[in-house]
C-alpha cells in the first residue's frame, strides 16, 4: 500500500529528477517543483520554488540535516535564492501563515525539518486534498496553455497549497549554521562543515508515508545540494546517513547529492 501511494505521488507530482530508492531507514528524496511563476520580463527565467523532501521508512524520524568536516552540506543555485526581504524568515516554523497572501511570502526560501509555516506541516501538493489558503490573485492563476506546456507550470496556488494544518508546529533549532542568504542579502551558497538544523527530540512526517519536508528553495536558477542526515530508529538509536564518503557507523544515501554534485555513476541509493 505505502509503495503504490509513493508511485502515485512521483506520477502526479511535478518532479526533478526523482529519487525513489530503498535503504533502511530512507525510503526516498525527492524535489517536487512547487510552483512556477513567469517572468514579466521577456526572455528571463521564470522564478521557481523547489521543496526537498525525505521519505522516511516507517516509524523513523528526522533529527538532524548537518554538514561536518568530512561530509560538507551544500544548498546552490547558479543564480541567486529568492527572498521575501518583509515578510520572509529564515526556518519556517518562523513563517506567519496569516501573512501567507501577502505575496510573495509563500515563494519564500527557508530551511525546515516538517513545517511550512507556523500553523502548518507541509505535504507534496500532488498529496493535498484540502484545497488551498493562498488566493490568486495576489498568486498568479493558470497561464494559457501554450505557457503552462513550455514552463512545465504546476496547477495554481489557489487550488492546493501543500499545506496541512497542524496544532503543535515543533521549532528547527540552528546549530551554527550560516543562513545569511536567506535573510535580506543575496546570495547562491549555504554552506556549512560544522553546523546542523535540527528538532530536538527528532520528528516523523504528518502522513502515513512520513515524508518531512527539509527546504524550500525559491530561485530562476538551476538547484543543486549535498546534504547528510541524522536518523533516529524505531530502536531509538542516531544512524547518520551521508550523500558521499561514509565513514565507520555511517551509512551512504547517494540520493542525498543531486544536480552537479550528484556524481555520475551514483544510482541514487
Amino acid at each position: 500500500m505505502r509503495r503504490a501511494v509513493i508511485q502515485q505521488l512521483c506520477a502526479g507530482a511535478i518532479l526533478l529528477a526523482p529519487v525513489i530508492a530503498r535503504s533502511q531507514a530512507i525510503d526516498s528524496v525527492f524535489v517536487e517543483v512547487y510552483h512556477v511563476q513567469p517572468s514579466d520580463v521577456a526572455g528571463e527565467p521564470p522564478l521557481t520554488t523547489y521543496r526537498i523532501f525525505v521519505d522516511l521508512a516507517p516509524d523513523h524520524e528526522l533529527q538532524m540535516v548537518y554538514g561536518d568536516d568530512k561530509h560538507q552540506l551544500r544548498i546552490h543555485t547558479t543564480t541567486a535564492f529568492h527572498n521575501d526581504t518583509l515578510n520572509g524568515a529564515k526556518f519556517a516554523h518562523q513563517v506567519n501563515a496569516d501573512r501567507l497572501n501577502a505575496s510573495p511570502l509563500a515563494l519564500d526560501s527557508w530551511l525546515t525539518i516538517g513545517a511550512a509555516s507556523d500553523q502548518h506541516m507541509a505535504v507534496p501538493r500532488a498529496m493535498d486534498t484540502d484545497g488551498s489558503i493562498l488566493e490568486c490573485p495576489p498568486y498568479p492563476a493558470r497561464k494559457g496553455k501554450k505557457e503552462v506546456a513550455l514552463l512545465n507550470i504546476p496547477a495554481p496556488l489557489c487550488s492546493s497549497d501543500g499545506l496541512m494544518p497542524y496544532p503543535e508546529i515543533r521549532e528547527v533549532v540552528n546549530f551554527n549554521f550560516a543562513s545569511g542568504y536567506l535573510g535580506k542579502v543575496k546570495g547562491n551558497l549555504l554552506e556549512t562543515t560544522n553546523g546542523a538544523w535540527a528538532v530536538l527530540g527528532g520528528k516523523a512526517g504528518v502522513t502515513e508515508n512520513n515524508l518531512l519536508l527539509i527546504a524550500q528553495i525559491s530561485t530562476t536558477g538551476t538547484l543543486s545540494f549535498l546534504l547528510n542526515l541524522q536518523i533516529e530508529t524505531p530502536e531509538h538509536e542516531p544512524v547518520k546517513y551521508v550523500a558521499r564518503d561514509p565513514g565507520p557507523d555511517e551509512v551512504l544515501y547517494e540520493g542525498l547529492a543531486y544536480g552537479q554534485y550528484r556524481l555520475p555513476s551514483s544510482s541514487g541509493k
